[in-house]
């Protein structure tokens, strides 16, 4: 598996802070991953955020920790996502598994964007050694996928969104030291977004202080993703002072 991986890859991950994977989960592997998802469906926690706009939309988000699972532990065990994790890092720190992320979209008239954010605004965590494994479970057209602004996890740390509907720039921290998120969406043309259609097998990389977001879905169409995140031995716990928004 490590020779799909490009030889400068940890160069490329430290200037970019996203890279993308075709065809890197065979089927055995794949089975894993909808294993482990399919447990974690079934098990949702008090961590459950739902983001559906429309009564008839199912947006939701799970976030756990279940590294001692059996089916989070062989999926970690037997796949090459350690492995890419590790290459990215540039091959000599140890990882550690933070924990994963379950999302599901679907909607009779679709569902709405995931708003642009970054995953360090909501955590405790910085440095350069941060990776977000994000697999998905089904095809994903390139207008409905998972963006990264490339070089934006060097840049400014903003105040997260709170998936505001109808605002998605809305900060997370209503009094806080951190810059009010730009509105990407509405002006694309001035940020490098990565992109790109993606199917069962492949997967993305992106550092957890890049910018990202990801595309509403069609009707009826259904989106289903599984995030797994990492830490190096150069990440830093941080204090964060900051209250979130009660919503």
């Amino acid at each position: 598996m490590i020779d799909k991986v490009p030889s400068d890859a940890h160069q490329r991950y430290r200037d970019d802070g996203v890279m993308l994977f075709h065809d890197v989960l065979d089927a055995a592997a794949m089975r894993q991953v909808q294993a482990a998802y399919d447990w974690s469906h079934a098990h949702l926690t008090a961590a459950l955020q739902d983001f559906a706009v429309n009564d008839d939309e199912r947006f939701i988000a799970d976030t756990n920790s279940s590294a001692r699972r059996r089916v989070y532990h062989e999926l970690l065990r037997d796949t090459p996502i350690a492995d890419i994790v590790r290459a990215l890092f540039g091959g000599e720190s140890p990882i550690w598994y933070l924990g994963e992320q379950i999302f599901y979209k679907q909607g009779p008239r679709g569902t709405r964007r995931t708003p642009w954010h970054q995953d360090s605004s909501y955590g405790n965590f910085e440095g350069p050694k941060m990776a977000v494994i994000w697999i998905p479970l089904d095809p994903v057209p390139r207008e409905n996928s998972l963006e990264v602004v490339r070089g934006s996890h060097l840049g400014t740390t903003y105040n997260g969104s709170r998936f505001e509907p109808g605002d998605d720039t809305a900060p997370l921290y209503p009094a806080s030291d951190l810059p009010r998120l730009p509105d990407i969406e509405s002006e694309r043309s001035r940020w490098d977004i990565v992109g790109a259609a993606m199917e069962p097998g492949d997967l993305m990389v992106f550092h957890m202080s890049a910018l990202h977001g990801g595309g509403g879905t069609l009707p009826g169409v259904r989106r289903r993703s599984l995030s797994l995140r990492f830490i190096g031995d150069d990440v830093v716990w941080i204090e964060r002072s900051d209250v979130p928004h009660p919503n």
